[in-house]
């Protein structure tokens, strides 16, 4: 089982963002399913799929929720498969963020 550190960023966007809460919440609990298990990088990859992952430097993943309407930037961490949020936003928001190169970078919930 993965774990999400900290949850409550994401429970915070959902309730500014509720049209985007049942794919957060069906999300969390894919990561968080007892028989998610990852044990490097390649395995939050093969859960989503390549399509709506994108493994980028400084140990950080892009995860697209929703249809890619969302985007999620996480630190992960092995073992014990962690992921500390970053940042959560939507697509547009996202492009700025690169426009400036901050994704790699960003960090909204210290």
């Amino acid at each position: 089982m993965a774990r999400i550190i900290s949850v409550k960023h994401i429970k915070e966007f959902m309730i500014k963002h509720s049209q985007y809460a049942e794919s957060l919440k069906a999300w969390i609990s894919i990561v968080e399913d007892k028989n998610t298990i990852w044990l490097k990088p390649q395995d939050i990859l093969d859960t989503f799929g390549a399509k709506a992952v994108d493994i980028i430097k400084n140990n950080r993943v892009v995860i697209d929720v929703k249809g890619n309407k969302i985007r999620i930037i996480a630190k992960y961490q092995f073992p014990g498969a962690r992921l500390y949020i970053k940042w959560i936003g939507t697509h547009a928001e996202y492009d700025k963020l690169c426009e400036k190169n901050q994704q790699y970078t960003i960090d909204l919930f210290k």
